[in-house]
């Protein structure tokens, strides 16, 4: 897997996991996981961005993938 794919599927997870759980109960900004949370629209209170689960994602998308093709 490329970085660049590996980068797209992470910033998609990082965007669809926070907005998933936390909608617009607010569970995921009032817990550990909001560290690195941003909002990246104000005037959406509900859509949340995670900048270390994108970055986790990605690179353990590139890891994981990399090990299995060889």
């Amino acid at each position: 897997m490329k970085w660049l794919s590996a980068l797209m599927v992470g910033a998609i997870l990082g965007l669809v996991l926070p907005t998933g759980f936390d909608g617009r109960s607010g569970q995921w900004m009032h817990s550990w996981a909001a560290w690195g949370t941003v909002r990246p629209l104000e005037n959406s209170p509900a859509l949340l961005f995670s900048i270390p689960l994108a970055l986790g994602a990605a690179i353990a998308l590139r890891l994981v993938f990399n090990w299995h093709s060889r």
